[in-house]
């Protein structure tokens, strides 16, 4: 019997061993039906693909993967039709599908199985197909078999269509065909140009003042050798250097004045950040070819006296949702202080992930920072944005490596600001502390098990947040909720203070707490009885002074989304005056074209609020550049090329709203009502920010290529002065084109060569070529200068090897197939564009 035994089970392992190898090849193929319309039929289909030589058994398997917009079963209302399928479709919580197959289901050898499914909504661009595909074992569901992203069919263009959008992106480039690179970025406040230059050859003798001390000293030596192939010495008399960085106590401390001359370069500033911003200055004014050591370097004669437009000069870097790893976030922090930003806005909780050791809860990263295939067993938290089944190990900083970028940053005059999620977009760390809470259970310690519980069990309210969760909200009537916010608040000052730096300014969230949110909750209920409150809309106020007093009994000023200056008295959020006393900061987003909130920035400021206009409809740089199918990212708030980035007149939002590219007729009427800035708005606009949310930025290199060159853009509007044009009587289109003009060639000429190596080099976008036929010649064109574009004529994708196109056009000839693309010198390209003629 036992050998009978043994051979059944050595024969049924040999049989799922098979199984196992075999769905190891499957592959997944996305694609519209043959009938998808993006208002009347959004069907679209799954394929699995069998590649083995061996059939494979579906039905013990189920199928699971992330999908940005929720799935739906076509006539899901039918249950007799769904019943007849050998498949369903399941949604398990955010973003996270899975798919079960009826027994007997099986993909033949060299054969496929196709799942059919709805959108609610069109399918416009890569970002928004399904990924990270897996199989789950349904006899053991620890064991899973990774997938991987699908194979994505673009969606279907004909050759005309495709020529009219090159034609018209042909015409959009054209009004940057010629022109005079700026020669600073950011455009400084004051620039007189003059004839010549100073080399300063191979040494440079230095002289500065004894009002700097010797940190300021160390410090101005180090910004110097990021010069090449120039080795400093101290002058031997105080006043007699080449370069003179002097002491002016009058200036701002991140102003300077610079000057450059036959004598040499002079700098006056007050503080070393106003040193420093000129060093940036100046290597701005130099070429790549300069900065590599190639060639000799040389300053051209000049005058600049300058100072920042706005004191918040920020960039939001999303790293719960996808992790990036201190090395690139070093790289951003380079090359933010390069621009004059000074902000770094580290986001690192949300619901798909905790990012950031805490000491006193180490759950935090332990599981909040794990995603797996096993999250059932409460060891980890579900897979999201494609991260698959395999665990996410070391996903997040530790306090040490975070020390060291908060160390890394301040000596590059950034400041690092913090941002806790709170009360929603939380569910990792809700997660996270359950664990510990089952944990503490089971060893009989109830009362230190619920110090730090986030959500209530018998809360039965019903809601789905903005990405779809149904359990991602803190509930703001539990004491251990304060407890919670009050630990990390501290153990993250004290990683501060062990550096020496001091935390002044943190982000609680605030954003998106979804309807519905604690309408449930008996200790809600409890908590309004004892306040007093006649709805369960006064739980919102209540909470945000609760959390600002835990701040303020630390010393730090609490930040936050537009969320924490408004309240919902029934009708939608609107603007709450009687929290202003509280000295928040907001950082205000929503403000899409047409949406009706254009106005929130300054309604907000108006208000009292100090205010950090985060515009999505210019700076969320995860919005798809154009409507092309294989760009990536979302579209949901705005599509923003470059000169839609640059567009942003953070005072005057309105004034060229109307040649902004948002593809909405928006009437005059409809501008002419919204409010404009008053003065005392005015004073309380603190600054801008760009910000880069990570649903769909998986790797680096797709970071790079989301920020890079629209993050110029935001860098020149939050530095350079306000322009006289820049308001809604007085603006001028064509002064506006001009300076856009020498913007985008100072960018596509010089600052994105730079990046090839910088910092450790970036995978930026490179531009898109537009196409014009006129007159039998085929013109092309690129979205902004400094790369060169290559052709072929045999439907071949161009290389560094095809042939270079020609100034005078490629003459048209019938049946013709032209693909063209820009192509940097290390042979990377841009999108291919691809011209028919029949």
């Amino acid at each position: 019997m036992n050998r009978l035994k043994t051979y059944l089970t050595l024969s049924l392992g040999l049989c799922l061993g098979l199984q196992e190898s075999s769905a190891q090849k499957i592959k997944v193929k996305w694609d519209f039906s043959a009938n998808y319309h993006p208002s009347q039929n959004r069907v679209l289909q799954l394929t699995l693909i069998n590649t083995d030589n061996v059939p494979i058994q579906l039905d013990t398997y189920d199928l699971w993967f992330n999908s940005m917009y929720p799935i739906e079963e076509i006539n899901q209302n039918n249950a007799e039709e769904i019943n007849q399928k050998n498949y369903r479709f399941h949604n398990r919580n955010g973003n996270l599908y899975s798919v079960d197959f009826a027994k007997g289901t099986r993909i033949n050898v060299k054969d496929s199985i196709t799942l059919e499914y709805k959108s609610p909504y069109p399918i416009t661009h890569t970002s928004l197909t399904p990924n990270g595909f897996y199989l789950e074992s349904k006899s053991k569901p620890s064991k899973h078999i990774e997938i991987g992203h699908p194979e994505v069919i673009a969606a279907k263009v004909t050759p005309q269509e495709e020529n009219n959008m090159l034609s018209a992106l042909y015409a959009r480039n054209s009004l940057t065909h010629n022109g005079k690179a700026q020669a600073i970025l950011p455009t400084p406040a004051h620039l007189k140009m003059g004839n010549g230059a100073f080399s300063p050859g191979k040494i440079l003798d230095v002289s500065i003042d004894e009002g700097f001390n010797n940190s300021d000293k160390k410090s101005f030596s180090e910004y110097l050798r990021t010069f090449p192939n120039l080795a400093q010495i101290q002058a031997p008399k105080g006043d007699q250097g080449k370069l003179k960085i002097r002491q002016n106590k009058e200036l701002g401390k991140e102003a300077y004045h610079l000057k450059v001359s036959t004598n040499g370069i002079e700098i006056s500033a007050s503080h070393a950040a106003g040193v420093f911003y000129a060093v940036q200055s100046l290597r701005s004014l130099l070429n790549p070819e300069q900065l590599q050591g190639k060639t000799a370097l040389s300053f051209p004669f000049l005058e600049v006296q300058d100072e920042p437009r706005f004191a918040y000069r920020g960039f939001m870097m999303d790293i719960a949702r996808n992790f990036k790893d201190i090395h690139t976030i070093k790289k951003y922090i380079d090359v933010m202080a390069s621009l004059k930003l000074n902000k770094f806005h580290l986001h690192f909780i949300d619901d798909e992930g905790w990012r950031l050791e805490i000491p006193s809860l180490p759950e935090l990263t332990e599981i909040g920072s794990k995603r797996s295939g096993t999250f059932k067993d409460g060891n980890s938290i579900q897979p999201a944005y494609g991260s698959g089944s395999n665990p996410t190990e070391n996903a997040f900083l530790t306090k040490e490596q975070f020390q060291e970028l908060l160390t890394y940053a301040a000596e590059r005059h950034v400041t690092i600001i913090p941002e806790i999620e709170t009360p929603g977009h939380a569910r990792a760390a809700i997660k996270a502390m359950e664990t510990r809470y089952h944990r503490l259970m089971k060893a009989g310690k109830q009362k230190e098990a619920e110090e730090f519980l986030l959500y209530e069990a018998t809360d039965s309210s019903k809601y789905s947040s903005a990405q779809y969760w149904d359990d991602n909200v803190m509930n703001p009537a539990l004491p251990s909720v304060y407890r919670f916010i009050d630990v990390v608040l501290e153990d993250i000052k004290k990683m501060y203070q062990e550096v020496g730096l001091e935390l002044k300014l943190v982000s609680l969230g605030g954003d998106e707490v979804p309807s519905g949110s604690w309408e449930g909750s008996p200790i809600i209920k409890q908590l309004m009885a004892k306040e007093g409150m006649k709805s369960v809309y006064e739980v919102w106020p209540y909470y945000v002074e609760k959390i600002n007093a835990i701040c303020a009994s630390k010393g730090m000023n609490i930040a936050g989304w537009e969320e924490f200056g408004m309240v919902n008295q029934g009708k939608g959020m609107q603007v709450n005056p009687e929290l202003n006393h509280l000295d928040m900061y907001l950082d205000v987003w929503n403000n899409v074209i047409g949406g009706g909130q254009e106005d929130l920035a300054y309604r907000l400021a108006n208000a009292g609020y100090k205010t950090v206009f985060t515009s999505c409809a210019n700076y969320y740089l995860d919005m798809v550049w154009d409507r092309n199918f294989n760009e990536p990212g979302l579209k949901w708030a705005s599509i923003t090329d470059l000169y839609h980035a640059y567009s942003m007149l953070p005072e005057a939002f309105f004034a060229n709203m109307k040649y902004t590219q948002t593809g909405k007729d928006l009437k005059d009427e409809y501008i002419a009502g919204k409010v404009r800035l008053t003065e005392k708005g005015r004073s309380n606009l603190v600054g801008i920010k760009a910000a880069l949310w990570a649903e769909t930025v998986l790797i680096a290199e797709r970071m790079d290529y989301m920020l890079f060159p629209r993050l110029f853009a935001m860098a020149e509007r939050a530095w350079a002065p306000k322009r006289n044009w820049e308001n809604d009587k007085e603006f001028n289109k064509s002064e506006f084109d001009k300076t856009y003009n020498a913007f985008v060639h100072k960018v596509g000429s010089n600052e994105l060569q730079k990046l090839d190596f910088a910092f450790g080099g970036f995978k930026y976008r490179l531009p898109s070529v537009g196409i014009n036929a006129e007159k039998g010649t085929l013109h092309a064109n690129t979205e902004y200068p400094g790369f060169q574009i290559y052709y072929t004529e045999d439907g071949s994708i161009p290389t560094v090897n095809s042939r270079p196109y020609p100034k005078g056009g490629i003459a048209l000839k019938d049946h013709m197939i032209v693909k063209l693309a820009a192509i940097d010198q290390h042979g990377r390209s841009g999108r291919v564009s691809t011209y028919t003629r029949n």
